[in-house]
């Protein structure tokens, strides 16, 4: 698996007339290598590849990584590397553009460099079946932790509170991280997309938008529900969510291999602007999801037109936001297979009122 894809990127160098590449981002040395310490580089050439790290991970390179050498040293790493690419006649090399400018700075004293963009990122937005496997499981880690707690999910509770217990209920699930700060927002914080948790309680007749994801294996899970609490005057809030419900189904079911990223946002976008709602949706439809909780593809209206591909993954997050009243997300993810949308995340998605 490793091999196979230090090779892919190998042929990517190739094709833009590279040798020698120091991948610097921990994400990619994962991705490439499979270490999952904190303090790593990965060079690979013509005639070796080679993992770089210090003593405190000494054992688990040895047990982690497989298809590359791993060289454990002492002294600052970025000197110890430019001695060590010295000395295998390495005179042009690449970095990754995220580097750290002063290591950037030393570098360029010793070799003449070339930036790379998202050479890696482009490889990862194409999942193998294994990447899919462990996406699903982070997935399922998550809706379990959620259906746990929903029962506390009423009026009267903080924000805080439900947002508390959903991160220990995945941490009991076997979540090792969460994938970001969980956003639970209520009546009219649920109008700010990514309100923080309050101390607010519910309140009757409150919309209450719930973003959470977890880990697995390294690959994350990101979803959303929207609740609404038991109320009068209800019938504003039911007419919002389904109109985003109708906008994220569309999205899905409209996915094709022939399609633009934008043209997915496009999907989603164009039902909600029908609706009346158009200058209330103002982030994008989705993005991808994998080592990272956001990577490649972007699906809004600005993205580059890349094409799905089967092998993709990502969310479908359409959204209705109104202040004064509150907002509505419905977020799903999808794998691409056989040209076509799978829906991963398992919750019902039609209107729970509690």
């Amino acid at each position: 698996m490793y091999s196979e894809r230090i090779l892919r990127l190998k042929r990517e160098l190739r094709k833009k007339r590279k040798s020698a590449c120091l991948i610097t981002s921990l994400t990619n040395i994962r991705y490439l290598a499979g270490f999952t310490g904190s303090y790593a580089c990965l060079l690979l050439c013509d005639r070796e590849d080679v993992l770089f790290t210090d003593f405190r991970y000494q054992e688990q390179s040895a047990r982690e990584v497989s298809t590359c050498r791993c060289v454990i040293t002492s002294k600052d790493l970025f000197v110890f590397i430019a001695s060590y690419a010295k000395k295998l006649g390495i005179k042009d090399l690449s970095l990754e553009d995220t580097i750290i400018y002063k290591r950037y700075e030393y570098l360029s004293r010793h070799f003449s460099l070339t930036m790379l963009s998202d050479v890696v990122e482009d490889l990862r937005i194409v999942k193998d079946a294994s990447e899919i496997e462990l996406i699903k499981e982070a997935i399922k880690k998550a809706e379990d932790a959620f259906i746990k707690i929903k029962g506390h999910i009423k009026a009267g509770v903080t924000e805080r509170s439900i947002a508390l217990r959903l991160e220990e209920s995945m941490k009991h699930n076997g979540v090792d991280k969460i994938a970001f700060d969980t956003i639970v927002a209520s009546g009219k914080n649920s109008a700010l997309p990514h309100a923080k948790p309050t101390q607010k309680k519910l309140e009757k007749g409150d919309l209450v938008v719930i973003d959470w994801g977890g880990e697995s294996g390294g690959y994350f899970s990101d979803m959303t529900r929207t609740l609404l609490v038991k109320g009068p005057n209800i019938e504003k809030q039911k007419e919002i969510y389904d109109v985003v419900l109708t906008a994220n189904t569309s999205a899905i079911e409209g996915i094709r291999t022939e399609l633009t990223a934008p043209q997915v946002d496009a999907i989603a976008r164009q039902v909600i602007t029908d609706a009346g709602h158009g200058q209330r949706f103002g982030h994008g439809t989705g993005h991808g999801v994998g080592l990272e909780v956001h990577e490649k593809p972007r699906v809004s209206a600005k993205a580059p037109k890349l094409l799905i591909k089967d092998g993709m993954v990502f969310t479908v997050e359409p959204g209705i936001y109104i202040p004064n009243l509150g907002g509505v997300r419905i977020e799903d993810m999808v794998v691409v297979s056989e040209g076509k949308a799978q829906r991963l995340t398992t919750l019902p998605r039609n209107i729970e009122i509690v």
